[in-house]
């Protein structure tokens, strides 16, 4: 009994030990009222462990650059970049903050 409670306790940390906490910066555009950015935010924060750590908001493109961080054993970087997408904003991942 002792070694299978040792066994599946081992089993669990390295399931968990893969898990890890990202951050990655999502662009979202269509943000073409005063309001959107914030309904934008909404959608990110409403995905499970999701943090909006920075927000960056340009009005002369009518987008917005959302710094987020989120655990990825809860869910995946691209329902966070896609979260605000059925409120007819679409978001991307950034992979190079200088394009």
């Amino acid at each position: 009994m002792k070694r299978m409670i040792l066994t599946i306790a081992a089993g669990l940390a390295a399931t968990t030990s893969w898990a890890a906490e990202q951050v990655i910066t999502v662009e979202v555009s269509g943000l073409t009222c005063p309001s959107c950015p914030y309904i934008a935010a909404d959608a990110i924060k409403a995905v499970e462990s999701a943090e909006i750590l920075n927000v960056d908001f340009n009005s002369g493109d009518e987008s917005a650059r959302y710094t987020v961080r989120f655990d990825d054993a809860v869910t995946t970087a691209q329902a966070v970049a896609t979260a605000s997408d059925s409120y007819g904003y679409s978001g991307t991942i950034v992979t190079d903050d200088n394009s």
